[in-house]
């Protein structure tokens, strides 16, 4: 049985992107950028609250594990 994937992880992180970038810009108010933050904050409980949902599978924390490797190598390599 398959499914039709609604959405698309790139506009996600693109849209996440840009209010990441509005947020932190130096030329933005205080009180939009804090509205900002809201949302990131909404963005951020609905997602652990789907996951939170989701079931557990084999490969999940081989997985998890490689992001986390991945990440730490570029966070590394801005040094």
């Amino acid at each position: 049985m398959g499914y039709i994937k609604r959405w698309n992880v790139e506009d996600i992180a693109t849209q996440i992107h840009a209010a990441s970038i509005e947020c932190t810009s130096p030329y933005a108010d205080g009180f939009s950028t804090w509205g900002i933050k809201q949302d990131l904050y909404q963005i951020k409980w609905l997602v652990d609250e789907a996951l939170d949902n989701c079931p557990v599978y084999s490969p999940e924390e081989k997985w998890l594990n490689d992001q986390d490797k991945k990440k730490m190598w570029k966070t590394l390599g801005k040094k």
